[in-house]
């Protein structure tokens, strides 16, 4: 029964075999030659199944026809058996003499079609099907021009850009692909060329191609290949440029030490052995500078913050860190929590001043604004406070009382500041306009006294002048008459 089993199991293998056989010859188109045709063992089983069944009555004709009735008490060996159950104990027997040899005639056949197409033989042989087919289109692709080849990257064509292999068709695709003016084709083109040219020539290309050398840089600049961006600017000589990426990757960072260290750096490298970057190298040693005043200064706030001591920081929060901010700023900064540090002191506003070099404007417009903002109004009466040649104090204001006026509208100060301050404007016609505006009536009306004065004034003296005048004019012509007699 074992024998059996694996000669059937045998064949189940064989007609598998063979099916994979007939569809590979299927797809790979063999060509079929009649005269020497093998029988597969599908049509050699398909043969053996009606020798196996010969003189076997099919389910229909046994029940029709039976002569004897079904019986489920009878014995398994008593019961009458169908074709397949017939069948399936002749498989349990094993095969009759017949079967046998038509299986050995279909095992043959099988065999030696197995043998013809090993499995190894048909996996080599699709293989090279397809490395042909890959080949042919390829060599169908590298008949095209270089033209042809940047025209089918435009149009989305199929393209095979590595048939290009010498130096003079990649320049030609350079030079093609800048005449047509499309960004990302010059950007392909110079990629391909990077990869398969040497880098003197690639940077002979990038020099001679001003414009290939913009798209390639936009490129570089937008996949942030930053160490690639810097070589290729010092490889063009392009000084400036390639100051200002730096400046500008310096600036991205938010450690304020580690900028201060980074612009350090920065100079040296740089700004100081370029004489054409002497202004850019004052800026730079003003900003490293800053940052050497903001970063202990916010260390400390910081902290005071956290400790919640400081009344006015809690009255007026921090809005944001000061690292980072522009002088002016950071000024502004100071006069708000600092204003009262003592000269010497990093914070001390003041100080700040003279250390940057601001002018007496700069430093009255931001120390005005930020004592306006907290409502310290005491200290902006010291701020306008100076000192005449006699030692007199005196009211003075550098950016003019009526300008002052407007930051304190702008920051809503009391009535009685304003009119304060307003009083001081010289010029008359502005001081009535800011009064009306703001309706301050008494100084309206003040200004209106001042004004009617004057005028009654002018008048008084006008017509004075002109009696003086007549006056004149008689005293002559009396005069003239008494020579006329004279005479």
């Amino acid at each position: 029964r074992s024998s059996a089993s694996a000669s059937w199991t045998q064949d189940l293998a064989l007609v598998e075999a063979a099916k994979l056989t007939s569809q590979v010859r299927q797809q790979a188109n063999f060509p079929s030659d009649a005269s020497s045709r093998q029988a597969t063992l599908a049509d050699s089983v398909e043969h053996i199944a009606p020798l196996s069944n010969k003189g076997d009555k099919t389910d229909d004709e046994y029940w029709c026809t039976g002569q004897k009735g079904f019986n489920f008490n009878a014995q398994e060996d008593e019961m009458p058996k169908g074709p397949a159950q017939q069948q399936l104990s002749s498989s349990k027997r094993g095969p009759s003499p017949s079967e046998k040899a038509d299986l050995q005639y279909a095992s043959g056949t099988a065999s030696s079609t197995l043998r013809a197409f090993d499995v190894g033989d048909i996996q080599k042989h699709i293989t090279a099907i397809k490395s042909t087919s890959s080949s042919s289109s390829a060599i169908t692709a590298r008949i095209t021009t270089p033209k042809e080849t940047v025209q089918n990257i435009i149009l989305g064509q199929p393209y095979f850009i590595e048939q290009h292999r010498s130096k003079e068709d990649k320049v030609e695709l350079l030079d093609e692909a800048l005449q047509l003016q499309d960004g990302n084709v010059i950007v392909l083109v110079l990629l391909f060329l990077k990869r398969t040219l040497k880098p003197a020539l690639f940077n002979q290309e990038l020099l001679l191609k001003p414009r290939a050398a913009s798209h390639y840089l936009s490129y570089l600049r937008m996949v942030k290949d930053n160490v690639e961006v810097m070589n290729t600017f010092a490889m063009l000589g392009m000084a400036e440029d390639a100051a200002m990426f730096k400046y500008r990757l310096i600036s991205e960072t938010s450690d304020a030490k580690s900028r201060t260290r980074g612009l350090e750096s920065y100079l040296q490298s740089h700004l100081q052995s370029e004489p054409s970057l002497a202004l850019q190298t004052e800026l730079i040693k003003e900003q490293k500078k800053l940052l050497e005043i903001q970063d202990p200064i916010e260390e400390s706030d910081a902290h005071t913050e956290k400790e919640g001591k400081d009344l006015l920081m809690r009255e007026f929060p921090r809005p944001a860190s000061v690292v980072g901010t522009s002088l002016v700023t950071t000024l502004y900064y100071c006069c708000m929590y600092h204003y009262h540090k003592p000269v010497g002191h990093v914070a001390n506003p003041s100080g700040i001043k003279d250390l940057f070099g601001l002018t007496e404007k700069q430093y009255m417009w931001t120390a005005l604004t930020a004592l306006a903002q907290i409502r310290h109004w005491k200290e902006i009466d010291n701020l306008f406070q100076s000192k005449s040649w006699l030692g007199k104090s005196k009211m003075r204001c550098c950016i003019g009382f009526d300008r002052a006026v407007q930051v304190l509208m702008t920051m809503k100060a009391p009535p009685e500041v304003f009119e304060k301050y307003l009083q001081l404007v010289d010029d008359t016609d502005k001081r009535l306009a800011l009064a009306k505006k703001n309706k301050c009536y008494n100084v309206v009306i003040d200004v209106s006294i001042i004004i009617s004065t004057a005028l009654v004034f002018f008048c008084s003296v006008t017509m004075l002048t002109m009696l003086r005048n007549h006056l004149l004019l008689i005293t002559a012509d009396r005069a003239c008459r008494f020579l006329n007699m004279i005479l």
